[in-house]
């Protein structure tokens, strides 16, 4: 079970940001970041579906420049964030956003389709408050983390023995594991595992989990910086 995360000053507060609001703006930024991790390298391309209160807000409360800012991988306290559009030109991401529907999330929801050099993702997650934000789906997986710790995801198939070749790694690594889930999706074929650590597992763990013969796909995401 998992554990009930105690209320704290900052929690109240909020994180160190650019205005307007915690969950409009620094939250966006932190939902960018992630969609941009989970890429592995700087889009050349991002279709953004805005939902809900979302779609509705994005121009008046800086949504559509933090959600931008947090793809070039700024912080939430750049003061760039209100020319992110002028620095994703010069970047050369082609971005559109659009307002969608995607059924019963939280209001504050986004969808993002990346294009990289060689690389697609689809993330969607949710700015739930304060700067918080919660990771919903990834490539098309229903998954569940929130950026406080570093997160490692792995898509394969489904067999006898995945999760103990897996924490082999993190222990072999000496990294330990604050949160574990597993499902067994499409009639228990496919696995998805979610690993929120305290530390990121190294490269040659990654390297490791990545050889294992059921595994079809590895992402790391480093705990976002608030």
């Amino acid at each position: 079970m998992r554990k009930v995360k105690e209320i704290s000053a900052f929690d109240i507060i909020g994180p160190i940001m650019i205005g307007p609001s915690s969950s409009h703006t620094a939250g966006a930024v932190f939902l960018g970041k992630v969609a941009r991790a989970v890429l592995g390298q700087m889009p050349t391309k991002v279709e953004i579906n805005l939902h809900g209160s979302f779609a509705k807000t994005a121009k008046g409360h800086g949504t559509d420049k933090a959600l931008i800012a947090g793809l070039l991988n700024l912080s939430a306290h750049d003061e760039r964030i209100k020319s992110s559009f002028d620095l994703a030109k010069e970047e050369g991401l082609d971005y559109q956003f659009n307002s969608v529907d995607l059924g019963d999330v939280h209001p504050n929801s986004v969808q993002f389709l990346l294009w990289g050099e060689d690389k697609e993702a689809q993330v969607v997650g949710a700015s739930v408050g304060g700067g918080a934000i919660k990771v919903n789906r990834v490539q098309g997986r229903k998954v569940n983390f929130n950026g406080d710790h570093a997160t490692l995801l792995i898509f394969g198939r489904n067999q006898s023995g995945t999760t103990n070749d897996v924490t082999g790694a993190f222990v072999e690594n000496k990294i330990n594991i604050a949160y574990l889930r597993v499902e067994r999706l499409r009639r228990q074929k496919e696995v998805v595992m979610v690993f929120e650590t305290d530390e990121p597992i190294p490269l040659r763990g990654i390297k490791a989990i990545r050889a294992l013969p059921w595994v079809e796909w590895v992402c790391q995401i480093d705990k976002i910086e608030r």
